[in-house]
């Protein structure tokens, strides 16, 4: 247990004490079911310890009266008795056994469920930049394998080390009191089974931290190759594909045979020791019994304590290889959840928007020592206007609308709406007061209505049925089979332009004062987009708007157009200004007619 609970430290400098002390936060709200569990562990050993001792009570004193009544002991008990007191102890260890792994099983996995909880409470609040950082088969692992490696420690584990040093303690303290040159013989091993659960333990914990950085990039290997299998197929990418999933793999299972040859060696190895110890003690201990200084039963006795001691010592070397995994896991959960990247909150949350938005000395980069993406950025937009953005691409103009949503920070300069910076906003106030509709949808597994209203309070089947018609996307959902109908995974039953109708359905049930178009129309067929054009037409009403375009059809709506250029506003003004100009603009709309539109940008 010394070896175990020692300060250690993790590869990030925390001690092992100082996890496992942070764990019990997840724990303490259950703090009686451990008591409980605590309480029967010292009864569980004593059952355990009475039964070898009544078994040489029965040998000495009964049996032998029955072999040779001379030798009997003189107070021996009755067979019945000792046999109705052998039962006794087993049921009670039963009994006792099955109480502390019930109370410790329900201690564990409420926990469990509370740990895994925070981590998606704090992986889901952070900033956009997080994600940017981390696969998402990183997050993964860490959230469901890291946390599934705690089970056995909070359930078994960190008790049952308890329970294991309670039980060796209890048992070398009977066999001293029974026989001190027999417990000396039987423990003459001692110092070499410490000085090999110390040896391993260190290897084991090393490749339990590698078995989990492997198994995390494996998972986000994975992760990505279904998300982009229609990727893979076309390009004929199937067998670079599986090789290099194969090498990830590979990594994963040499570390899972290192930490397995560990831990199967210090098992075989605790085995060998065990039958070194007994058959030490049969040879002294038969010795002294022809002499007549050692009965046959104590013997016996000592040889099931010998059986009896190495059974906690064995499981306590394996709860040592399961708590060195459970630790490395423990070390990276933590690890994820002292990331902070949370916007902060603020407090401002009005009754009513009117929808100005301004842009004031804007200078933006997605990471830091990287080139700045938008530079110096200045722009007032009234209330009910709506701007277009467009230039080349990656000169900012989707970065634009996520500073407008703080979805990033911007260090640099100001961004506020009703001449509130965002910063002051409340979050939610602020995400209700802009509605985005992005090129690419995301759409979740579930009802259409769940859909459209994303769990949002106070929207009715009336408002969400308004919303769909509106984005002319409610004939499709009547064949569907209504507001009822089931959404396949990623929105599979769904054509592209579906998709897009039902973001801008989500965006018109919430009727916010504020709107984001960023490329809504970049991925739909010309037949389709009549209809997405039809439901922005209808957006457009009384909001002010800010559009990412590129195509003409879009941006000739625009009350003003803003060219962005390297992250700066080269040029601004209606279209026919901006043509008649000859500059930036009068570029891309000559290339736009000739078929070359510009890609999305960023």
């Amino acid at each position: 247990m010394v070896a175990v609970l020692s300060t250690n430290p993790s590869t990030t400098g925390r001690s092992n004490r100082a996890l496992l002390l942070r764990l019990w936060r997840y724990a303490r709200q259950d703090a009686s079911w451990l008591a409980l569990g605590l309480v029967a562990v010292p009864m569980m050993s004593l059952a355990g310890l009475a039964q070898p001792w009544l078994i040489k009570e029965a040998i000495d004193g009964p049996i032998l009266a029955a072999l040779d009544p001379a030798k009997a002991k003189a107070d021996a008990w009755s067979l019945e008795w000792i046999s109705l007191c052998f039962l006794g102890a087993v049921v009670g260890e039963y009994l006792l056994r099955g109480t502390q792994l019930y109370a410790l099983q329900l201690l564990g996995y409420r926990a469990l469920e509370r740990l895994r909880r925070a981590i998606f409470e704090g992986v889901i609040g952070q900033g956009l930049g997080f994600f940017d950082r981390r696969s998402t088969g990183s997050l993964l692992s860490r959230s469901t394998n890291d946390v599934e490696a705690l089970g056995e420690v909070l359930a078994f584990g960190i008790v049952g080390i308890v329970g294991d040093v309670i039980d060796i303690v209890a048992i070398g303290a009977a066999m001293l009191l029974l026989d001190v040159h027999l417990t000396l013989v039987s423990l003459i091993v001692a110092p070499f089974v410490v000085l090999l659960v110390n040896r391993f333990r260190a290897g084991l914990r090393h490749w339990s931290a590698e078995i989990r950085v492997a198994n995390a990039a494996s998972a986000g290997y994975f992760s990505e190759a279904l998300s982009g299998r229609a990727i893979v197929q076309q390009s004929g990418r199937e067998a670079q594909t599986l090789k290099e999933y194969k090498a990830l793999n590979h990594r994963y299972l040499r570390a899972y045979h290192r930490a397995n040859w560990y831990d199967a060696s210090l098992y075989a190895i605790m085995d060998g020791v065990a039958g070194l110890s007994v058959a030490a003690l049969v040879w002294y201990g038969a010795g002294q019994n022809l002499q007549g200084a050692v009965s046959l039963g104590l013997l016996v006795a000592f040889i099931q304590y010998i059986q009896r001691l190495f059974v906690p010592v064995r499981e306590l070397s394996g709860k040592v290889a399961t708590i060195e995994r459970a630790l490395a896991s423990l070390d990276r959960i933590f690890d994820l959840l002292d990331v902070d990247e949370t916007i902060p909150e603020g407090e401002h949350a009005p009754p009513q928007v009117d929808g100005a938005v301004r842009f004031d000395g804007l200078t933006f980069a997605y990471r830091k020592g990287d080139g700045p993406v938008l530079e110096d950025v200045g722009l007032d937009i009234t209330p009910g206007e709506v701007v277009a953005l467009v230039g080349p691409t990656g000169s900012g103009k989707s970065t634009i609308g996520k500073l407008l949503c703080r979805l990033y920070e911007a260090p640099d300069g100001t961004v506020a709406i009703d001449g509130v910076p965002v910063e002051q906003w409340r979050r939610s106030a602020l995400r209700s007061a802009i509605g985005v509709v992005a090129q690419d949808v995301v759409v979740f597994s579930g009802t259409v209505r769940d859909n459209v209203t994303l769990g949002r309070d106070g929207i009715d089947d009336g408002r969400v049925l308004a919303a769909l018609k509106d984005a002319r996307l409610a004939e499709r959902v009547e064949r569907m089979g209504g507001l009822d109908a089931r959404i396949a995974e990623h929105g599979a039953n769904l054509s592209t332009g579906e998709r897009q109708l039902l973001s801008i359905a989500r965006v018109l049930v919430g009727d916010p004062p504020i709107v984001v178009l960023d490329e809504a129309t970049a991925n739909v067929d010309p037949i389709t987009e009549r209809d997405v054009t039809a439901a922005i037409d209808r957006m457009l009403q009384r909001r002010t708007v800010l559009v990412v375009a590129h195509r003409l059809s879009t941006i000739r709506r625009a009350d003003r157009i803003v060219v962005l250029v390297r992250g700066r506003i080269a040029e601004q003004g209606r279209h026919e200004e901006l043509l008649a100009r000859g500059g930036v603009y009068a570029e891309l709309v000559a290339s736009s007619l000739q078929g070359a539109e510009a890609s999305p940008a960023g």
